[in-house]
């Protein structure tokens, strides 16, 4: 059976390399055919499909292999993770100057998009990674815990949200139809859709969003929905690994390498959709991919428990936990959108213009001191289990 799960990695190895790589070729085949300029976006779009495949794909593939082989894998010893600091400073400053100029961009900036998006993720899982050096993690576990945090996460994460974004569509509609009005207001809604013009000015598709049940429900998918959903599939890959009895420093490490695997993913193609401030956006970001490595080791955490002690109270407290960080990160994140529109889609008198500035302030401090918490959190519980290993293991971690 085991060696069954392991051709399967093998093929899902090399199956998600090559869709990288197509998907990545589909986006810029159309332009080359016409024989007109790469667009932007469709550059950015391709080269993450294919950064993602290939990059993780390959390794897991060589993974598999090795594992088939009998191979054993490396223990994990990255390097110091401060040295990708400065590589992202200078990706996000060179990617920025290379927009703001117009410096064939198409051409020049996807690698240093690749960079922002690949860096920040990379950093929390090699600082976790060399504190806890003296376990018993090995680099094979973190390629499968990162490709399942990547793949498997995110799929199954974004397919039940999509579930439930319909049928939440579906209880809008209902629920404005009983309102007074809202059979005629559908109707209208409904003839703006299907004239291509009204769908070309952004500010038409955030009219019906005053309506009350939208907003309702349109809160319940970013602020309860999706962080329940996808706090319980970033750390799938501890539960499926979970066989070998991971120690606790272990299962920290393989959740928050998941949750950094979800991150990776969820920047390269979220990232892609608000160009024009990349550099302030790629910042953001670091805030983000902390919270989703800190939501995937307490999760790890509370699986270890779990299989420890075999009561579930402490998993439900990490999930808890984790959600509701999740939950306060998107209603800052939400706010300042929902601020923005609101100076931009109308214009403002001076008081509102004020007040509307003092409010994204006061949400940009707020996101700064929770992604500043966050990280504070993660380093905070590296050194606290490193004090949990034996003696002579922690010695290996300061070497």
């Amino acid at each position: 059976m085991l060696r069954i799960a392991k051709t399967i990695v093998v093929l899902a190895g090399f199956s998600i390399a090559f869709l990288g790589l197509l998907a990545g070729a589909l986006y810029f085949i159309p332009s080359l055919i016409r024989g007109g300029e790469i667009d932007l976006l469709r550059a950015v779009a391709g080269t993450s499909f294919a950064a993602l495949g290939i990059g993780l794909g390959l390794p897991l593939a060589w993974q598999g292999l090795s594992s088939l082989r009998g191979r054993p894998s490396r223990p994990f010893r990255p390097r110091p993770a401060r040295v990708l600091v400065p590589i992202f400073v200078v990706a996000v400053i060179l990617g920025q100057v290379v927009l703001t100029l117009d410096l064939a961009p198409a051409l020049t900036f996807p690698p240093f998009y690749i960079l922002g998006a690949v860096l920040p993720p990379l950093f929390f899982l090699v600082f976790v990674g060399r504190g806890l050096a003296g376990g018993d993690t090995r680099w094979r576990e973190v390629v499968l815990q990162l490709a399942s945090g990547a793949f498997l996460a995110t799929f199954g994460a974004f397919g039940l949200e999509a579930v439930f974004g319909l049928l939440s569509m579906v209880v809008v509609v209902i629920l404005v139809a009983l309102m007074p009005g809202g059979a005629a207001w559908l109707q209208k809604l409904s003839v703006y859709l299907q004239d291509p013009r009204w769908l070309q000015n952004p500010e038409n598709l955030y009219s019906p969003l005053p309506s009350l049940p939208v907003l309702i429900v349109l809160g319940l998918i970013v602020l309860v929905i999706g962080p329940m959903v996808e706090e319980m599939f970033k750390s799938l890959g501890v539960v499926m690994m979970g066989y070998r009895r991971p120690s606790k420093a272990q299962s920290f490490l393989w959740g928050l390498t998941g949750g950094a695997g979800f991150a990776l993913a969820e920047t390269l193609f979220n990232g892609a959709s608000s160009l024009e401030g990349w550099a302030g956006v790629a910042i953001m970001r670091v805030g983000a991919t902390a919270m989703h490595c800190l939501g995937g080791g307490l999760m790890g955490l509370g699986w270890y428990y779990l299989f420890t002690t075999q009561r579930p109270w402490r998993l439900l407290g990490a999930y808890a936990a984790s959600v509701s960080l999740h939950s306060l990160w998107n209603v800052a994140a939400s706010g300042m959108l929902v601020v923005s529109f609101s100076l931009t889609s109308s214009p403002p008198d001076e008081i509102g213009l004020a007040l509307g500035s003092l409010a994204t302030l006061a949400l940009m401090a707020f996101l700064s001191l929770l992604a500043l918490s966050t990280i504070f959190l993660i380093f905070y519980l590296t050194r606290w289990l490193r004090t949990q290993m034996p003696p002579a293991v922690q010695t290996i971690t300061r070497d």
